[in-house]
């Protein structure tokens, strides 16, 4: 039978020049400088530690197994190379059974987050951590078991079905003979209900060479229903040689359901309108990186569901497997994607990368119920909007629809991109990621860039994909706006949103951006370094602010009451509106033990205009039959400053995240005095096209220019010159700047 052990503890961890420490996994090496605001480090590190192998178990078949190492990783056994990978987020297994000897053996694994544009993701706003971020085990296999390789985490493929009542399950089982074993293989399949613990349907087949297929019908199958009700059965898989001896067992949860799309009605789920009240999840948690463990898992998973949501998106990469498990439970509708984001690196080894990354995905998620969809790819028209990208992202698409015929296709989109763009033909679910109110526009621009979007794509599945604001807990305004950080802004665009994906039956849902604070390093904006601030719980999950209990009246039928602005605590003035977040029927008033207002409940907002409060502590009650909140704040002659973030530009709109940055290091990309003996913004195009590497530099960093249909290489106009009549591109100035600093280092 299989055994598994695991090997998370006396790992000796190097980095650089510093000082070898004992670590236990899992371990991130930027769990500080990833969200503090300092520079990250990013480069390559070593783990490394002792095993002892007996003689036993050396006659058995043993794999290394890595939950994930992160950005990529080699592996060495007594010294000697036996596997590179370099995909981040997935896990992978190693046959080390041969590079093995009786008694003590050393691993090391090599992890590296160093820049690397042939690895995703190439550029994006979160931070790239590095280290062995999830378990390490050792699997000791028997001579006969079921395939741990690239067929899934267990080697086996379910595929539930419905037929009118009953379920109908078909599985792909593949085996694996070690050491010359040639016998005979029989594996038996038993559907187990979880709720009675009783077989309701079993099946058994001989198999041959390495794979077979079964099939089982399970009578009047009870459907996983989402939250509404998450049913699961275990599906037991039963591996015995030609001697009767059981050799390898596995159990996967396994539920059934199904999910279509109605330009009428949105999603359906069994049939049923399924509106996706969904969040977007980052895997990384406040001090420990993307370090987590169960706990960690445990915590997201309650702050979600307390909050009423029914979906979440796993941003930007695989998240590790007990997650999607929870979301099995749990009834968390999936959707899963890759890191092919915000920049395609143009060249084929990145394009490799991107397929593995794909394929990796799919065959460890493909068993999880929850999952209903696979992201293709996220904003990549923001750097490069070309013909590449669109026949990448195509061919992604076809890959991931080949692989796993019984999901949707999906992408997410930013604002710039057209509503009739080549790239949105490409996967069946349309995403578009839009900041209206924030980055740029009004927040009622919104409304009428969804309809415009529908209009040009009316049989496609439309979610709003990203949509939030930067929320510093501490900074607050009696009249918010775009780019002050207040809570009480997050308030008004979120409501505005909710509103907006409701009021349209077409909208499938989607996905508030996001549901915890995560760390960009990047970042140095809203009061705070280091991280991104558009969660709707900080990233330590202790403080839920304002915007959470909006989600939570919108999203669940559980009663209560919730005063906003409790952290708001000096006023400037002895007048101040009151809102209360509820979903009850009828609001009472009191400030100071006085009755002041009553008010019958039409929105999940009530607010309680020009309540007097005096200098000193008022207390301020909201109660509707046995429910009640309270807060104190208090009327002051001057604004408190402390409440007020300091602003960076004069714009009514916050800077985008990638603004200033190179989008290859990720690091602030600074103007510098230019050399004018080398290639700058002020030499022609022509130039430039004459020197070899002056043209690479121009080309890497200004594809979107040189593959328009208009563009010239023997131009004699100045690149200042040009950028002026492609100003419709929109460039980020980011990249700008590194192509400059970039040719201006190359004589001319």
């Amino acid at each position: 039978m299989r055994s598994i052990y695991k090997i998370n503890d006396n790992w000796t961890f190097r980095r650089g020049e510093e000082e070898p420490e004992t670590v236990s996994l899992p371990h991130c090496y930027n769990s500080v400088d990833g969200q503090d605001g300092s520079k990250m480090f990013r480069g390559v590190t070593t783990y490394e530690r002792d095993i002892r192998i007996t003689g036993d178990e050396l006659r058995r078949t043993v794999l290394l197994e890595v939950g994930a190492a992160s950005l990529s990783s080699r592996v060495f056994i007594n010294d000697e190379l036996c596997h590179e990978f370099r995909c981040g987020f997935s896990m992978f297994r190693v046959d080390i059974t041969k590079l093995l000897s009786e008694g003590t053996n050393t691993i090391r694994i090599e992890v590296s987050n160093a820049v690397d544009n042939t690895i995703y993701p190439a550029m994006a706003d979160f931070s790239f951590y590095g280290g062995i971020y999830r378990d390490v085990n050792l699997i000791l296999d028997d001579d006969l078991h079921f395939e741990e390789t690239g067929k899934g985490l267990d080697g086996i493929y379910v595929h539930p079905g419905i037929n009118g009542d009953d379920g109908e399950l078909s599985a792909d089982v593949f085996v694996k003979r070690e050491n010359g074993y040639a016998g005979g293989a029989t594996c038996e399949l038993k559907v187990i209900d979880r709720e009675s613990c009783e077989e309701v349907a079993c099946a058994s087949a001989e198999i041959e060479g390495s794979h077979t297929s079964m099939t089982a019908v399970i009578p009047k199958v009870s459907r996983w229903d989402g939250v509404n009700g998450p049913f699961l059965y275990d599906v037991v898989f039963e591996l015995y040689d030609e001697s009767g001896n059981l050799c390898d067992k596995r159990t996967i949860p396994t539920g059934f359901r199904t999910i279509e799309y109605s330009p009428e009605q949105g999603l359906l789920l069994n049939g049923k309108p399924y509106k996706l009240h969904g969040v977007a999840r980052h895997q990384d948690f406040g001090g420990l990186g993307n370090a987590i463990t169960e706990k960690e898992l445990q915590t997201d998973l309650k702050l979600i569901l307390e909050m009423g949501a029914n979906s979440v998106r796993c941003s930007h990469y695989q998240h590790c497997d007990r997650w999607y498990e929870l979301c099995d439970e749990a009834g968390l509708l999936v959707w899963a994607e890759i890191p092919v984001i915000s920049s395609v690196p143009q060249k084929a080894k990145a394009d490799e990368n991107a397929f593995e990354q794909m394929e990796l995905l799919i065959d460890q998620v493909r068993n999880h119920t929850s999952v209903y969809c696979y992201g293709v790819q996220n904003e990549v028209c923001m750097v490069s909007k070309n013909e590449y990208t669109f026949d990448l992202v195509d061919r992604l698409a076809k890959k991931a629809k080949e692989l796993d015929k019984s999901r949707f296709t999906a992408q997410a989109n930013e604002y710039g991109t057209e509503d009739d763009s080549p790239i949105l033909k490409s996967t069946y679910i349309l995403g578009y990621n839009l900041y209206y109110g924030w980055y740029y526009g009004k927040t009622e621009d919104l409304q009428p860039r969804l309809d415009h979007i529908h209009a040009a794509n009316p049989d496609k599945p439309l979610i709003l994909t990203e949509y939030g604001v930067d929320t510093n807990v501490r900074f607050h305004s009696t009249e918010p706006r775009a780019n002050d950080y207040s809570e009480e802004y997050q308030l008004l665009f979120s409501e505005n949103a909710i509103n907006a994906i409701e009021e349209r039956p077409f909208m499938a849902g989607g996905y508030v951006w996001n549901m915890f604070d995560f760390g960009s390093a990047g970042r140095s904006e809203g009061g705070e370094k280091g991280k991104n601030q558009k969660g709707l719980v900080t990233i330590d999950r202790k403080i839920k602010k304002d915007a959470y209990y909006l989600y939570k009246a919108h999203w669940t039928g559980e009663k209560f009451i919730y005063i906003a602005g409790r952290r708001y605590v000096n006023r400037p003035s002895d007048k101040t509106d009151i809102t209360v977040i509820s979903n009850v029927r009828e609001l009472t008033l009191r400030v100071n033990g006085e009755t002041v207002g009553n008010a019958v409940v039409s929105s999940a907002m009530t607010v309680f205009k020009d309540v007097a409060i005096r200098c000193g502590d008022n207390e301020i009650v909201a109660i509707s039959g046995e429910l009640s909140d309270k807060i104190i704040i208090n009327s002051v002659k001057e604004p408190d400053p402390s409440y007020t973030c300091e602003k960076k530009t004069e714009s009514d709109n916050a800077i985008n995240w990638f603004e200033g940055l190179d989008p290859e290091t990720m690091e602030k990309a600074d103007r510098t005095e230019l050399d004018p003996g080398c290639f700058t913004f002020e030499d022609t195009i022509a130039d430039i096209f004459s020197n070899d590497e002056a043209k690479a530099v121009f080309i890497k960093y200004l594809r979107p220019i040189t593959e328009g249909p208009r563009f010239d290489p023997a131009s004699p106009i100045t690149v200042n010159a040009l950028l002026g009549f492609v100003k419709a591109l929109n460039i980020p100035e980011s990249l700008l700047v590194s192509c400059e600093q970039m040719l201006n280092r190359i004589k001319k």
